[in-house]
């Protein structure tokens, strides 16, 4: 534990204070030369400062073997704007060892007494300190003052004292005893960060499995251990559905996980949060259901593969994968070598008795399935590694040591990791003490931050002075009858999987538009187990930013189809087809049929129209309608629905002036311009014969004298009308026959 002590700044600003009264009260009486000096006096007093800090933490994880020295880590950090002298370190611990949990946590988490620890160890020069320095010091304790000590967790307290300040810290060493029978289990999450889509793409795979990145540091933190692994199958799905087109780093990851002889298990997809599930009243967790739409034919040549091999080879590891050949499926892409049955893990302090009843109900004669919790749910402070409520199977990890580890795994500095790892090691000590033949069972838990993951694991891996080994010889340990605790779910998040749930049958019923419903329903499944992920548990407020962005991300693909609005439309025909714009940004082709309704009865409208529209184009609908009066304003009431009528979008008006005499109108007009025009034309041939016919006659009469020439023209002149036409005249022979008549 660390503590502070506030510094001695102030009894240096009382002085001052005291000095500028003083030099007040003379300036009084010596005038207001006197005043400035004190003004001068009173500036110079220091501001409050922060205190300085102190830890402490024996080595070896505070474990002491007998025969061998003591040795501390001391370090202390000046954050005044003074410097601060040489200090002493006062080690002491006392003779009563600390007997249960109870007394182990009030002792790390409190104040540090001096009455708890009455045997005085050492003392020890702590060095000065600069302003805003550090300084670091190890010190060595003489192992035979605990020569006589049984085997127990003892109370260790530091007491640091300078003229700067100084400070408390407490910690444990732990006497070791006989480690038991019992059989010691290790669980190490393999997880990746938080995100809010289906499956980690190449590029965050690339980031994720290089040198230093969080995927690789974890599997290289459990090589050559004996830790259990608890393996998201999303993250191998995510390599495997990319085929030949893996990046390098991610495949030879896999491989690497794959050939690691661990014993192991697998995650729910995603690692997806099983608490919030079961207070949202789910049945059953949910599961992707395919991930075929991210997988394409070209990453997976039609080559013959070698004959497949069970999941578990021979030498104890793993194939990264069964499949024989061509698309993989879904058992193949997450499978991550698992021993037989299931185990659930909801996250640590989530789950109660409701969650582990309703994973019960997940067993099959086949399949048995089993819980992991933290004896934190349990009503005593008991930590049986195996154990029993009702029909429920559990397996229990020790909350007090695994939370140590954890602390151990994500600490910035020396001296805090092996605080952590001696409380660690005082809680198993406990536990080991208790029940020499149980086994014991600890988790180095899910983090955002795992600065030396691989040192946490390897000290969990002798805690109690055992040797780490599999699940399987955990859970064939006889079951313990326990009591577990009511856990109150998460109301925020078990509400927004509940809207998520909802959207999701409304985007199936919307993806009924589609050929392939699943290239839309896969990954929405995919997305929704990820933004459940426990991981979003480790910062509250950017999870409930992925569950509000993954709600606007659905809500924008349910209204990707539509009927585009326009202005009012004019009907100039008794019957015509109207257009009307679909638009569809999926890209995908839809199958839709789009409903018209009239508003009243001037309109008659075909009611169904198929529509068959492009990816990512407006496509033109077009509706035949017919007019029952010949003038008025009318309302259309347009719907799309999928071939199985689901409402896609929402529904959508026009204003339809209905202009069918003008119909009327212009058949009329039409026909006397076509009447006009036939007139003219008769009468423009009749003209153009008569004009022919006169000319024959020219051309068959006797040549004539040129006087008479120009009488016949003139006659002929004479004979036109005053516009040019030509004039009938009555032949004078004619009258005389028909006189003769």
């Amino acid at each position: 534990m660390t503590s502070t002590r506030p510094s001695r700044a102030p009894r240096t600003r009382r002085f001052l204070a005291a000095l500028t009264a003083t030099v007040a009260l003379a300036a009084a009486v010596f005038g207001a030369g006197a005043a400035v000096a004190a003004d001068r006096a009173g500036a110079t007093s220091p501001p409050d400062e922060p205190s300085i800090s102190f830890t402490a933490a024996p080595a070896d994880g505070g474990v002491l073997a007998a025969g061998q020295p003591l040795t501390v880590s001391l370090s202390a950090r000046n954050s005044t704007s003074l410097s601060v002298a040489t200090g002493t370190v006062h080690l002491s611990t006392s003779a009563r060892p600390l007997a249960t949990r109870s007394d182990l946590r009030a002792w790390l988490e409190g104040d540090g007494a001096a009455d708890r620890t009455d045997v005085a160890l050492a003392d020890t020069a702590m060095p000065g300190m600069a302003a805003g320095g550090t300084s670091v010091l190890t010190a060595t304790v003489d192992g035979a003052l605990f020569a006589g000590y049984a085997p127990g967790v003892y109370p260790l307290r530091a007491a640091y004292d300078s003229d700067g300040g100084g400070g408390i810290a407490t910690s444990v060493v732990v006497i070791p005893g006989d480690p038991g029978t019992g059989a010691l289990g290790v669980v190490v999450p393999i997880t990746a960060p938080a995100i809010g889509t289906g499956l980690l793409d190449s590029e965050e795979l690339t980031e994720l499995t290089a040198a230093r990145g969080a995927l690789r540091v974890e599997l290289d933190a459990v090589t050559g251990t004996s830790a259990i692994l608890a393996v998201d199958p999303a993250i191998v799905a995510a390599i495997r559905v990319l085929g030949t087109k893996a990046p390098a780093t991610a495949t030879q990851w896999l491989d690497d996980l794959m050939g690691l002889p661990n014993p192991r298990f697998a995650l729910q997809f995603a690692d997806a949060d099983l608490a919030t599930q079961v207070a949202a009243g789910l049945k059953a967790p949910l599961a992707p259901t395919t991930l075929d739409s991210y997988m394409t034919a070209s990453s997976f040549p039609a080559a013959s593969s070698p004959t497949p091999q069970p999941s578990g080879s021979p030498d104890g590891s793993h194939n990264s994968n069964d499949s024989t050949g061509g698309i993989p499926t879904l058992a193949d892409l997450t499978d991550v070598g698992a021993d037989p049955g299931v185990v659930f893990w909801p996250a640590t302090g989530t789950a109660g008795a409701e969650v582990v009843a309703a994973d019960a109900t997940q067993s099959t004669p086949t399949s048995p399935a089993i819980t992991l919790i933290d004896s934190g749910a349990l009503t005593t402070d008991d930590t049986p590694a195996r154990a029993q409520a009702g029909d429920a199977q559990l397996l229990v990890y020790d909350a007090d040591a695994s939370t140590a580890l954890g602390s151990a795994a994500s600490a910035t500095s020396s001296t805090d990791r092996q605080g952590a790892l001696a409380a660690a090691s005082a809680y198993a000590a406990l536990a080991v003490a208790k029940a020499p033949g149980a086994p014991l069972l600890v988790a180095v838990d899910r983090s955002l931050e795992r600065t030396d993951l691989r040192g946490a694991v390897i000290a969990a891996q002798q805690l109690g002075g055992r040797t780490a080994t599999g699940l399987a010889q955990i859970a064939a340990t006889p079951p313990v009858s326990v009591g577990l605790r009511a856990v109150a779910g998460d109301d925020s998040r078990a509400d927004a999987l509940g809207h998520l749930i909802a959207d999701e049958t409304a985007l199936a019923d919307f993806s009924s538009i589609l050929a392939t419903p699943e290239v839309l329903t896969a990954p929405e499944r995919a997305s929704m187990l990820q933004v459940l992920g426990n991981a979003w548990r480790l910062t509250p407020d950017r999870g409930a930013s992925a569950f509000a962005d993954h709600r606007a991300q659905t809500k924008k693909t349910l209204a990707s189809v539509s009927i585009t609005p326009s202005s009012s439309i004019t009907l100039a025909a008794t019957s015509a087809p109207l257009g009307f714009a679909v638009r569809n940004d999926l890209p995908w082709p839809v199958s839709l049929v789009l409903i018209a309704t009239p508003g009243d009865a001037r309109l008659v409208v075909q009611n169904t129209t198929p529509v068959e529209a492009g990816p990512e184009q407006t496509t033109r609908a077009k509706v035949p309608v017919q007019a029952r009066v010949g003038s008025g304003e009318s309302t259309l009431h347009l719907q799309l629905r999928s071939p199985t009528m689901v409402a896609i979008g929402d529904p959508v008006s026009f204003a339809v002036s209905v202009r069918a005499e003008w119909e009327s109108v212009g058949l009329i007009v039409m026909a006397a311009i076509v009447g006009l025009m036939l007139v003219l034309g008769v009468v423009r041939t009749v003209t153009r014969r008569r004009r022919r016919a006169l000319a024959r006659r020219s051309d068959a009469a006797p040549e004539a004298d040129p006087a008479e020439d120009a009488s016949a023209a003139d006659r002929s002149d004479d004979a036109t009308d005053p516009v040019g036409a030509p004039v009938d005249r009555a032949d004078p022979s004619d009258s005389e026959r028909g006189g003769d008549a």
